[in-house]
């Protein structure tokens, strides 16, 4: 299980950055504070299922991306 929270947790992060979105960019999509959206690169697995497909459109992927383990080759660390 702590694994599949380490995937969520850098997949979130690793589609973010590389659509060059800060997490304030997505907070203001997603009507939130940037705080709550870092938590939910912290912590997805306080996250609501419904949230997450609201990033996965967001992010033009796949709800089911977020758990699987990606290689993915970040090109900048916008936080």
């Amino acid at each position: 299980m702590k694994e599949k929270v380490l995937y969520i947790s850098n997949n979130l992060r690793s589609y973010r950055t590389r659509l060059g979105y800060t997490q304030e960019k997505m907070a203001k999509m997603l009507n939130v504070s940037r705080n709550t959206y870092n938590d939910y690169e912290v912590n997805p697995q306080k996250v609501r299922i419904e949230t997450l497909q609201d990033i996965a459109d967001i992010l033009q992927c796949n709800l089911s991306d977020f758990f699987v383990q990606l290689n993915v080759t970040e090109s900048n660390d916008n936080s």
